[in-house]
């Protein structure tokens, strides 16, 4: 009884409302190696790869590395690197010009987990300072098709546009819940949220980590994005993510 009440809650998330219209959906996949060097310090690193527009088009690629340090048996503190570059799409103040390119990103970020176990069911808690730059980048910008230039080529009007460097600080608050049903299967469900000078997005999740063996294990999961920034012009989005981690 215990154990199907703890799962009805774990596969909630799957009874989310269907994907509405104008929603995207992507697929995001990762593989990961983890290393621990003493009791309380390890490292990580990782690459991932993510797609949208109906996951037709690659949005990002990254590269990433991590080390923690677990203060005490409930309390991990964190810090790491990520090296993104992602396909952007930018029109001008005015909806006549177009920039399509790819584009850097340096992500840093601190974090603060606290966990605690209840027999098979755990929870956990991770706070996260995220600091993002984007570095000045010079593209080629595009007229827009328009009544007036229907009969020229759009190469004909393109210009060139700088786009300033910019950094961002963000928040991020993700709580966990995860079950181990098994000596393979562990479900869960969390939720995230981002906080810049307001929330800006959400996300939900469920998904299972299957542990193969000592050093081999799988992730699949499920995640709803929300966005409420009205400044960030992005669709909410429906993704499918797999993943694949080595420890050693």
């Amino acid at each position: 009884m215990e154990k199907r009440l703890i799962l009805s809650l774990l596969l909630a998330p799957f009874f989310l409302p269907s994907q509405a219209q104008g929603d995207d959906f992507g697929v995001w996949t990762d593989v990961n190696v983890e290393k621990k060097l003493t009791s309380r310090w390890s490292i990580e690193g990782g690459a991932e790869l993510r797609t949208r527009d109906n996951s037709k088009e690659l949005d990002r690629w990254s590269l990433g590395a991590e080390a923690s340090y677990k203060v005490f048996d409930w309390l991990k503190l964190s810090a790491g690197y990520v090296f993104i570059d992602d396909h952007r799409y930018n029109l001008n103040d005015k909806g006549t010009k177009y920039a399509d390119f790819w584009g850097v990103r340096h992500r840093f970020n601190a974090s603060l987990t606290a966990s605690q176990s209840f027999g098979d069911l755990s929870i956990s808690l991770r706070e996260r300072w995220q600091y993002t730059y984007r570095p000045e980048v010079t593209v080629s910008r595009y007229w827009l098709n328009t009544n007036e230039r229907k009969d020229r080529y759009a190469d004909e009007y393109a210009d060139e546009h700088t786009y300033s460097g910019k950094g961002k600080n963000v928040w991020r608050n993700r709580l966990m819940m995860k079950y181990k049903l098994s000596r393979m299967v562990r479900p869960y469900v969390q939720a995230e949220s981002t906080m810049g000078r307001s929330l800006e997005k959400m996300r939900y999740g469920v998904g299972t980590e299957i542990r193969l063996n000592k050093h081999h294990s799988l992730d699949a999961r499920y995640i709803l994005q929300r966005y409420y920034d009205d400044d960030d012009d992005e669709a909410n989005s429906h993704i499918l993510g797999v993943g694949y981690t080595y420890k050693f």
